[in-house]
C-alpha cells in the first residue's frame, strides 16, 4: 500500500489535494503551523481510526470530509471519512470505493457506505492480511487478538513526539493496550507464525476432541472385555429377580448373552389407568359425604325430641303435685257452705278470704285437662323417635356399603400400583440389559480392540504433528531469527548515521519494544542512550530495517513510512526552521546523512517502498529538491480562502 493523495473537502464543496509519488521518497517541507504534522493524523483517521486527532483550528473548522487515495497491490482504494458532528471527537462512518483507475472524487459524490471496521477489514484483506489469531499464554487474562490493518499501521507512522522519544519506539506505544497489541501481532507481520495459524489451531482443537473420543471408546471397550463375565452374571441375577428369565443356570459367555437377549423379549406388564375406577371412587366419596351429613341431621332431630320429652316429664310432675293437693276438694260438697273468712280447721279468722270451692274445683279440672293433653302427645313423639332410628339404621347400612366399596377400590388401586411398579422395574432392567449388550457388540472381539488401538495411535500422531507446528518455542525461535535479520541491518546502518555505540550489536527487544545495543559493558536499551540525535537515528534505522524486511519478504504491512520532523534535533532555532537549512555545518551534515539514507533505502526497495517525510528541512541539493512534493513556505494545507469563507460564514 502506497499513499497517492490526501484530499480535503470544505463545507462549500471545494477540494484540496495533496498528492504523492508511490515507491520513492516524498518530502513535505515548510514553516511551522502550516499543517504538515496533520497529514499523518489525517492518513491514520482515513485508514480506519475512529478518533479524530487533527489539531483544533483551521483544519477542524473548515474541513467537512477527509479522504485518501491509496495504491494497493491489484487496485486502488478511495477512502473518505466525514468530520464528526460538533461536540464529538470520533466517528465510525466511512466511504470506500475500489477501482483500478480511481481518482479523487468530487464532493457531490461523497456518501457514507461502510464503517471504519469494514475499511480496516477490506484494505487489510487486499494487502494480504489473512485469517490469524494470537492466543495469550495459559493463565493470561487478555482475550485472543487478531491482527488487522490498524495494527499494521502502528508500524508505519512516527509522530514528531515519537520519533525523538527515548522511551517509545512505535506509534501510540504509550496508549492503553497498544504496547501489548504490538507485541502480540508483530510476530505475525514478521511471518514468524504461519499465515493459516487460526485454521491450524482449529484443526488442532478438532483433532484433540477426536483423540479424546477415540481414547474413551477404547477404554470402554477394554473395560467391557475385561469385566464381561462379572457384568453378565450380575445382569442375569437381576433379570431373574425381576421375573424376566426362569433360571440363571447358564454356562459360558455366549449362553449368558443369549439368555439376556431372550429376556428382552419378555413382555413388560403395561397396566393402563382405569378411569372408570376414578369416576366410581369420586361418586362413592360424594355419596359417603352425603350419608354422613344425613346422620348428623338425624342425630340433631333426635336430640331435639329428647329435649322435649325431658321438658314434658318435668311439667307433668309439677302438674301432678298441684292436682294431688286439690284432690281433697272432692270431699266437700259443691253446695256446702264454708265461711271464707274463717279457717275451717282452727276456726280462726283469715287476713284474706280463701278462694271459693268452685274456683279451686275449676283449677283442678284445668290441671287434669293439661295432663291428659301432655299424655296424648307422648305416643306421637315415641313414633317419631322410632322413625328417626329406623332412618338412621338405613343410612348407616348404606354408609357401610359405600365405605366397603371405597376400600375395595383402594385395594384394587394398590394392587395396580404394585403391578405397575413391577412393570417399571422390569422395563428398567431390560433397558440396562439392552444398553450393555449394545456396548458389548460395539466393543467386539480382540480384532475390534486392535482396530481401535490403531485409530487412537493415528489420532495421537496427528495431534502431535499439529501441536508441533504451533509450538510456542518454535514461534519464539522464528521471531528471534527474523529479528536477527532486522538487527543486522540496524547494526550496519547505525555506522552509516554515525550513531553512538554503533560498534556493538543492535537489535529489537520484542518484549520491551525498544532498541537494545549490546556493548562491552552489557546491553544498553534506548532509554539509557543520550541525546536526541541518537534517539531519532535509532528510531529511523529500526523502522526502515523492519520495512526492508517486510518488503523483501512480501509481508502484509503497508509499504509506507510516514515520519514527522525527523530532523528536529538539528533545528534549534526558529530562524533555522524558517530557512530550512541548519546554521551549523555539523547539523547540515547530519541532516544530509538522514535524507540520503532514506533516499537510498527507498531507491533500493523501489518501486514498493514509499517514505513520506514532513519536515522543516529544505536542502538545496538537486536530489532533495526532486523529492520535495510540497513546499509550504507561503502556502499551507488549508488555503487562505477556506479560512476566510469560514470566518464569513460564522
Amino acid at each position: 500500500m502506497n499513499l497517492l493523495a490526501i484530499v480535503l473537502y470544505n463545507r462549500a464543496g471545494d477540494r484540496r489535494v495533496v498528492d504523492f509519488r508511490p515507491g520513492e521518497l516524498n518530502i513535505v517541507t515548510g514553516w511551522s503551523a502550516t499543517g504538515k504534522s496533520a497529514l499523518l493524523d489525517i492518513t491514520e483517521f482515513c485508514l480506519g481510526r475512529d478518533t479524530v486527532t487533527m489539531p483544533v483550528g483551521p483544519i477542524t473548522n473548515t474541513v467537512s470530509w477527509y479522504a485518501v487515495l491509496v495504491q494497493l497491490p491489484t487496485t486502488r482504494a478511495f477512502v473518505a471519512r466525514p468530520a464528526p458532528r460538533a461536540g464529538r471527537a470520533s466517528t465510525q462512518q466511512a466511504m470506500l470505493e475500489l477501482g483500478a483507475d480511481l481518482q479523487p472524487l468530487d464532493h457531490a459524490d461523497l456518501m457514507v457506505n461502510v464503517d471504519s471496521d469494514t475499511v480496516r477489514q477490506q484494505l487489510g484483506r487486499l494487502i494480504g492480511i489473512g485469517e490469524n489469531l494470537h492466543l495469550p499464554e495459559a493463565g493470561a487474562l487478555r482475550a485472543p487478538l487478531e491482527a488487522h490493518l490498524g495494527h499494521a499501521l502502528l508500524l508505519c507512522l512516527q509522530r514528531q513526539g515519537e520519533i525523538g522519544n527515548r522511551d517509545l519506539l512505535f506509534h501510540r506505544q504509550g496508549d492503553r493496550g497498544i504496547h501489548q497489541a504490538i507485541t502480540d501481532t508483530l510476530p505475525y507481520f514478521l511471518g514468524a507464525v504461519p499465515g493459516d495459524q487460526a485454521a491450524r489451531r482449529q484443526q488442532l482443537q478438532t483433532a484433540r476432541r477426536q483423540l479424546r473420543r477415540l481414547e474413551a471408546d477404547l477404554a470402554a471397550a477394554e473395560r467391557l472385555n475385561r469385566d464381561v463375565e462379572v457384568e453378565l452374571r450380575a445382569l442375569l441375577n437381576e433379570a431373574h429377580a425381576k421375573g424376566l428369565i426362569v433360571s440363571t443356570d447358564v454356562d459360558g459367555r455366549d449362553a449368558a448373552v443369549e439368555a439376556l437377549t431372550q429376556a428382552l423379549g419378555t413382555p413388560t406388564v403395561d397396566l393402563a389407568i382405569d378411569h372408570n375406577n376414578d369416576t366410581r371412587r369420586r361418586e362413592l366419596e360424594q355419596r359417603r359425604d352425603n350419608l354422613r351429613r344425613q346422620l348428623r341431621v338425624i342425630g340433631e332431630q333426635r336430640a331435639l325430641l329428647d329435649d322435649q320429652a325431658r321438658g314434658e316429664r318435668d311439667y307433668q310432675t309439677a302438674v301432678r303435685v298441684g292436682a294431688g293437693r286439690l284432690q281433697s276438694l272432692e270431699l266437700v260438697q259443691p253446695n256446702g257452705h264454708v265461711d271464707a273468712d274463717i279457717c275451717p280447721i282452727c276456726g280462726n279468722g283469715l287476713g284474706e278470704p280463701d278462694p271459693q270451692i268452685s274456683e279451686l274445683q275449676q283449677t283442678l279440672d284445668d290441671l287434669r285437662s293439661q295432663l291428659r293433653a301432655v299424655e296424648s302427645a307422648q305416643p306421637r313423639r315415641v313414633a317419631a323417635l322410632h322413625e328417626l332410628e329406623r332412618h338412621a339404621d338405613s343410612v348407616r347400612q348404606e354408609l357401610r356399603g359405600a365405605d366397603a366399596a371405597l376400600a375395595g377400590i383402594r385395594a384394587a388401586d394398590a394392587a395396580l400400583d404394585a403391578a405397575r411398579s413391577r412393570g417399571e422395574d422390569r422395563a428398567f432392567t431390560k433397558g440396562r440389559i439392552d444398553l450393555y449388550l449394545t456396548r458389548l457388540r460395539q466393543a467386539g472381539d480382540e480384532n475390534t480392540l486392535d482396530d481401535l488401538r490403531t485409530r487412537v495411535e493415528i489420532a495421537r500422531r496427528n495431534v502431535d504433528r499439529l501441536a508441533a507446528d504451533l509450538d510456542p518455542d518454535e514461534e519464539r525461535e522464528q521471531v528471534t531469527s527474523r529479528l536477527g535479520v532486522v538487527g543486522a541491518d540496524m547494526t550496519r546502518w547505525a555506522d552509516r548515521l554515525e550513531l553512538e555505540h554503533r560498534g556493538g550489536n543492535i537489535r529489537l527487544d520484542l518484549h520491551r519494544l525498544t532498541v537494545v545495543i549490546d556493548t562491552d559493558s552489557g546491553p544498553a536499551p534506548l532509554f539509557r542512550i543520550g541525546s536526541a540525535e541518537n534517539w531519532i537515528g535509532y528510531h529511523l534505522i529500526a523502522h526502515l530495517a523492519l520495512h526492508r524486511y517486510f518488503v523483501r519478504q512480501r509481508r502484509p504491512v503497508p509499504h509506507l513510512l510516514m515520519l514527522d520532523q525527523p530532523t528536529q534535533a538539528y533545528y534549534p532555532s526558529e530562524v533555522d526552521q524558517h530557512r530550512g537549512i541548519p546554521s551549523r555545518d555539523d547539523d547540515r551534515a547530519a541532516v544530509r546523512r538522514l535524507f540520503e539514507f532514506m533516499r537510498d533505502v527507498a531507491n533500493e526497495l523501489a518501486p514498493d517502498m514509499q517514505i513520506i517525510v514532513c519536515d522543516h528541512a529544505d536542502l538545496p541539493e538537486p536530489w532533495f529538491q526532486r523529492a520535495v512534493r510540497h513546499n509550504w513556505r507561503g502556502d499551507a494545507l488549508i488555503p487562505d480562502e477556506w479560512i476566510g469563507s469560514n470566518s464569513d460564514a460564522r
